[in-house]
């Protein structure tokens, strides 16, 4: 009889045999495996929306490199490796670790992007972690401060976004234009 997928205390080498065995996306945060379901086309087009802006002020100072989702980031945290996929990330200054996150919030990812990958981001350092409800078209954005993350705010459709790794702000109308 076969043994069925236990998903948590896992290892990085156990998340590298897992991705070689299936064509599922899946991510490791603090041991556990959570797999990743397929995107909705609202989703897809406001990750290509913030994509597409922010490449676009960075091919301006070409001080950071716009990645998108799949996209394997590899984070250590207290001593354990961590495997994620955020939507887009903002590297900065040739570091290996992004500046910014960008998670796109849907009905299968809401808790976990707002919990435990928060968690791992702030643990991690990434600077600033931006929520995005496509539903609501609100960004919410977290910069860390102290070591911790701290609520900024929310911001809607008609206002600008500062992001401070680009040193600039965007139309969140452009973002949630579909």
């Amino acid at each position: 009889m076969e043994e069925a997928l236990k998903l948590e205390n896992y290892t990085y080498e156990d998340y590298l045999d897992i991705d070689k065995s299936t064509k599922e996306r899946v991510e490791l945060i603090f041991g556990k495996i959570y797999m990743m379901a397929g995107a909705s086309a609202l989703h897809q087009d406001i990750v290509g929306n913030i994509f597409f802006s922010i490449k676009s002020i960075s091919k301006k100072d070409k001080k950071c490199t716009p990645r998108v989702a799949p996209f394997d980031l590899k984070l250590e945290v207290e001593n354990k490796i961590n495997i994620v996929q955020p939507d887009i990330m903002l590297f900065c200054d040739g570091d290996d670790l992004p500046c910014a996150v960008f998670e796109v919030l849907s009905p299968s990812t809401a808790y976990k992007d707002k919990t435990v990958k928060k968690e791992l981001y702030e643990k991690s350092g990434i600077k600033e972690y931006f929520l995005v409800n496509s539903d609501y078209k609100l960004i919410e954005k977290f910069m860390i401060i102290e070591d911790k993350y701290q609520y900024i705010g929310v911001f809607g459709e008609k206002d600008n976004l500062r992001i401070d790794c680009l040193n600039c702000d965007i139309s969140l109308e452009e973002i949630f234009e579909i």
